[in-house]
């Protein structure tokens, strides 16, 4: 027994020395002790991501954006989640699941709950408290059908492509395309709306003109889960404030939604 437990923790080490190769010692430890870092980019300000995993899926979410125009806001946000804290700490008590055994197939799982998004909050800077983010949210069987489907959990999410419906709480009804992916070690998800997005009577984003891609990384005792938002819209002061702050407040709302998602795997 206990050379089993030697053996597992040697490897374990080594997928945590491997965990961190995939980007500067610097940048590791910097991540590690403040849990996230951010970069926002407006407008015509130079874009220069910094927080990118060197990671196959991590290089492809960044690619996604093909539109003539540039986005007008890139986020990217780069978070540090120790699986020890993962889970309430009755479901993470020796009695039950050790969360470090949780692996991107949990992850993959999760990923694809799009319906458990529904009651996801977020806090509005322009409100100053926590509101519902995803008043309901649900697949849909296709863009031109838009009929409620059940999530599609089974199997590896590889290559899979599943639309959404999210009843945004700025929005309203938005559309999604999502486009999966699944490595050894990693996953990905790319929201693409394929509907425009609408602030009341103002068209805020035609189709296409926002990219939500999230990557998750598996290091062994930790997570490491980048998460890039580029969006355009029309230069209008008003719009423009909401957007920003809207886009922002959903970098922290997604992650949140899996940390907690990812603790009922336990």
């Amino acid at each position: 027994m206990k050379k089993i437990i030697s053996i597992l923790t040697i490897v374990s080490l080594s997928v945590s020395a491997l965990f961190a190769d995939v980007i500067s010692p610097e940048l590791f430890e910097k991540v590690k002790e403040k849990g996230e870092l951010q970069n926002i980019f407006l407008n015509d300000n130079e874009v220069k991501l910094s927080l990118v995993p060197d990671t196959e899926l991590s290089k492809l979410a960044i690619t996604h954006w093909n539109n003539s125009d540039k986005p007008r806001l890139t986020t990217e946000k780069l978070f540090y989640l120790d699986k020890k804290t993962i889970g309430s700490k009755e479901n993470s008590s020796e009695e039950n699941i050790n969360s470090s055994n949780l692996s991107i197939e949990d992850v993959s799982k999760v990923i694809r709950k799009i319906s458990t998004m529904k009651g996801t909050e977020y806090y509005s800077n322009r409100h100053k408290k926590w509101e519902t983010l995803y008043h309901n949210a649900y697949l849909v069987k296709s863009p031109k059908e838009k009929t409620p489907i059940p999530d599609d959990t089974e199997g590896s999410a590889d290559g899979k492509i599943l639309y959404c419906m999210q009843d945004d709480n700025s929005f309203g009804k938005c559309y999604y395309e999502l486009s999966y992916r699944q490595k050894s070690g990693e996953l990905s998800v790319c929201f693409d709306n394929f509907e425009p997005l609408k602030f009341g009577p103002i068209t805020a984003a035609k189709a296409h003109n926002v990219k939500i891609n999230l990557v998750v990384i598996d290091g062994g005792e930790h997570f490491m889960v980048y998460l890039i938002v580029q969006a355009y819209y029309p230069r209008i002061s008003i719009l423009e404030d909401k957007m920003i702050d809207s886009f922002n407040a959903r970098v922290d709302s997604i992650y949140k939604w899996f940390v907690k998602e990812m603790g009922s795997v336990i």
